[in-house]
């Protein structure tokens, strides 16, 4: 499997949820050695070429940023598409057909696609990123399938659940409210919705 340094991947979304990263960091700091490359392969970081030979990541840009932070160089990628001979406008056109492109920022507000950071250390922190994605794992809804999903969930909870404060207190109060307005009618037509009395 190849490897590229992590400084060189491009970011196709503007956010990550930094609590979210924060417990990959902790997850990925048990493994050591060969324990440890084996499960970054298990983990890789999904990519497609861009104009020029760029690595764009249009999958696992919270484990590429947990990476980031402990300090690890490089990680190992799994190509996905390879779009290299593509002019930049066609690219970005494709990449936001292929749902590979989430130019929102922490507000959930559209911005341009200039506005991606060029860097995963530029991500901004988007709390309900994070509110999302520890709901899903507490089994309050199933995974969907695309990077997309994460963010129309994250959207829905932006409107659904006020997070008072930046403080872990705050954070835990906004979850059990997360996963409770993820079970319930409001969010049927979500993706991975679980109907109340199902597992």
């Amino acid at each position: 499997m190849k490897r590229l340094a992590l400084a060189t991947m491009r970011p196709t979304q503007m956010t990550v949820g930094m609590d979210y990263v924060n417990a990959k960091a902790l997850i990925t700091a048990r493994f050591k050695g060969d324990e440890l490359e084996q499960f970054m392969r298990e983990h890789a970081i999904k990519i497609v070429v861009g104009p020029d030979g760029e690595p764009f990541i249009v999958d696992h840009h919270h484990w590429a940023r947990a990476w980031h932070n402990l300090g690890h160089i490089d990680a190992p990628v799994t190509v996905v598409a390879e779009l290299r001979n593509l002019e930049r406008a066609r690219f970005w056109q494709k990449m936001e057909r292929k749902g590979w492109a989430h130019p929102f920022d922490e507000h959930g507000i559209r911005r341009g696609i200039d506005e991606l950071p060029l860097c995963i250390g530029d991500l901004a922190d988007d709390p309900y990123h994070s509110l999302a994605a520890f709901a899903r794992r507490a089994g309050a809804y199933r995974k969907p399938k695309g990077a997309y999903a994460s963010f129309v969930w994250a959207d829905f909870l932006r409107q659904h659940v006020r997070l008072a404060g930046k403080d872990a207190g705050a954070f835990s109060l906004a979850l059990l409210q997360s996963i409770r307005v993820a079970r319930s009618k409001a969010a049927t037509s979500m993706p991975g919705y679980i109907a109340p009395g199902r597992h």
